[in-house]
C-alpha cells in the first residue's frame, strides 16, 4: 500500500527500482524462498510493526522488504549508515529510517530517535508498515539475543498519537537461511500470530513499562518458537556441525525432507531440543558426543571435504561420467563467465574487509555483494555487453543475450559448485587411506550409532 494518496513520480521510480531489485533478490540471488504462514499477515492498510530476529545483516531487511510485496515497509537501520550524504538520501528514498543507538552513535545522539519515531508514527497511522530488529545488532549464530523495547515505545507512541483509537498490531517474524554467505541458497520467513496492542492500551496509560514488558515477552517468545534458537552457546560449534551432518539423517528418519528448508528447520529444532534434554539428563554423555563431533569436524575440514562425502561413495564409472558431463558443459560455462565472472570478483575488495573483521561483521558480505552487483556492477556490465552485441551482431541476438545473462550467471555458479563437489569426491577418495581419515570414518560410524540410540529415547 502506498503511503501517499496520489501516485507520484517518486512512487513510480521507487516501484521500478523495487521491482528490479525484488526480481534479482528472489530469482537470481536465492534459489528458493519460502514464506510460511503468510496468511497471518494483516491485510494492507492496517498499521503493522514487523519484529524479526536478526541473523544476516543486510539480507534480513531485504527479506522483509521483498517478502511484504503489497506494502511499503519502513525499516529502521543503524544511523551511522546515513552519515554518507549519497547513501543517506538513497536510504530515505527506500523509506528506511535511522535508528540511533548508544553503542554506535553515543548517548548524545539517542535523543534524535524522536524524529524517526515521529515519522514512524505518521506512517503507521496512515496504514503503513514499520519493521525493526529489536536485538539491535545481527547475531553470528542461530540464537536469539535480548530484545530492546524501543519498538514498543514507538508502537504505543503511535497509538497514543491517535488518542488510542487506532489498533496497532505487532507481527512476530522469524527469518532463516540454508547458508549465510552463498548465493543460490534458500531463505525462509515465518509469520507468527499478530499481537494487537489494543488490549494493553489501558494498562499502558497507567503502567507503560509493565505493558511494554508483557508485550515484549510475548513477542520474543513467539519469534523464539519459530526460529532455530540454539541456547547452548558453550557447545554451539558441535551442535551446529551435528545438525548439518547427522541432522540430515535425523530429518529423514523423522519424516522430514531435509532438502526443503521449512521442514529442515522443524527437524533441526526437534534435534536440538533432544540434545538439550540429553545435556540436562546425561551431561557426561553429551560432553563426549560434542567432543567427538568437534574431532570429526576438524578432520573433515582438514581434508576440505564435506560430510556427505562419507556416505556418497561413487564408483569409478560414475566419476568418469561426472567428469565427461563437466567437460561437455565447459564451453557453456566459459561463455557464461563473460561478464559474470567480473561481477563475482568486483566487490571482493569491499566484501573482503568485512570477512577479515570476522564475527557478526562477516554477515555483511552477502548483502553488500548483492547490493553492489544489483545496483552498480551488473547494470554496467550487462549494458556494455548489450552495446557490444548490438554493434557486432544482430539486435535480436543482443536482446536475447541480455535476457539470458542473469541465467547464465546462475548456471556458472552451479557449474562451479558441481566442480567443487567432483573435486571433493576425488579428494576424499585419496584421503580415505590416511590414518586420521580412517579414524574419522570409524568415529563417524560410532558417533552416528550413539546418536541413533539417543534420539530414540
Amino acid at each position: 500500500m502506498l503511503l501517499k494518496k496520489k501516485f507520484t513520480w517518486r512512487d513510480f521510480r521507487y516501484w521500478i527500482l523495487f521491482s528490479y531489485l525484488g526480481w534479482m533478490h528472489d530469482t537470481v540471488y536465492y534459489r528458493r524462498i519460502y514464506f510460511v504462514h503468510k496468511e497471518r499477515v494483516p491485510r494492507p492498510g492496517e498499521p503493522l510493526v514487523v519484529v524479526a530476529n536478526h541473523q544476516n545483516a543486510l539480507n534480513d531487511p531485504l527479506a522483509i522488504e521483498f517478502g511484504f510485496r503489497s506494502r511499503i515497509v519502513s525499516i529502521f537501520a543503524r544511523a551511522d549508515i546515513f552519515s554518507n550524504k549519497f547513501v543517506g538520501n538513497f536510504m530515505k528514498f527506500l523509506y528506511i529510517l535511522p535508528a540511533y543507538r548508544m553503542k554506535t552513535e553515543g548517548l548524545e545522539s539517542v535523543g534524535r530517535n524522536r524524529e524517526s519515531f515521529d515519522e514512524a508514527h505518521d506512517r503507521l497511522l496512515r496504514g503503513g508498515t514499520v519493521a525493526i530488529f529489536p536485538e539491535g545488532t545481527n547475531q553470528d549464530k542461530h540464537w536469539l539475543g535480548d530484545f530492546s523495547q524501543g519498538y514498543l515505545r514507538m508502537a504505543f507512541g503511535a497509538a497514543e498519537k491517535s488518542g488510542f483509537t487506532e489498533e496497532i498490531k505487532i507481527l512476530p517474524t522469524a527469518i532463516h537461511y540454508s547458508n549465510y554467505f552463498h548465493m543460490q541458497s534458500d531463505m525462509m520467513m515465518v509469520s507468527g500470530e499478530p499481537i494487537s496492542l489494543m488490549p494493553y492500551y489501558e494498562l499502558y496509560k497507567v503502567k507503560p513499562r509493565t505493558a511494554m514488558r508483557e508485550v515484549n515477552h510475548k513477542v520474543r517468545d513467539s519469534v523464539s518458537d519459530m526460529m532455530l534458537n540454539i541456547t547452548d552457546l558453550e557447545n554451539y560449534d558441535a551442535i551446529d556441525y551435528l545438525r548439518g551432518s547427522y541432522g540430515v539423517r535425523f530429518a529423514r528418519d523423522n519424516g522430514f525432507r531435509p532438502g526443503v528448508l521449512p521442514e529442515k528447520l522443524e527437524a533441526d529444532k526437534l534435534f536440538v531440543s533432544r540434545l538439550d534434554a540429553l545435556r540436562q539428563e546425561h551431561p557426561d554423555e553429551a560432553a563426549e558426543i560434542y567432543r567427538d563431533a568437534l574431532r570429526l569436524k576438524e578432520v573433515t575440514e582438514k581434508y576440505r571435504v564435506r560430510d556427505w562425502n562419507y556416505d556418497r561413495r561413487y564408483g569409478k564409472a560414475a566419476k568418469v561420467l561426472w567428469a565427461a558431463i563437466m567437460v561437455l558443459l565447459l564451453p557453456l560455462f566459459v561463455y557464461a563467465l563473460i561478464p559474470n565472472v567480473v561481477a563475482y570478483f568486483a566487490p571482493k575488495r569491499i566484501v573482503g574487509k568485512f570477512d577479515a573483521m570476522g564475527g557478526p561483521f562477516r554477515l555483511f558480505a552477502g548483502g553488500i555483494q548483492f547490493a553492489l552487483n544489483a545496483l552498480l556492477v551488473l547494470p554496467i556490465l550487462y549494458g556494455a555487453v548489450f552495446v557490444i552485441d548490438l554493434f557486432s551482431y544482430h539486435w535480436i541476438y543482443a536482446v536475447a543475450h541480455l535476457l539470458a545473462l542473469p541465467w547464465l550467471g546462475v548456471f556458472a555458479w552451479h557449474y562451479r559448485l558441481w566442480y567443487i563437489k567432483w573435486r571433493g569426491e576425488r579428494r576424499f577418495a585419496r584421503a580415505a587411506s590416511c590414518g586420521d581419515m580412517q579414524e574419522a570414518i570409524r568415529l563417524r560410524e560410532s558417533l552416528w550409532s550413539r546418536l541413533d540410540e539417543v534420539m530414540k529415547r
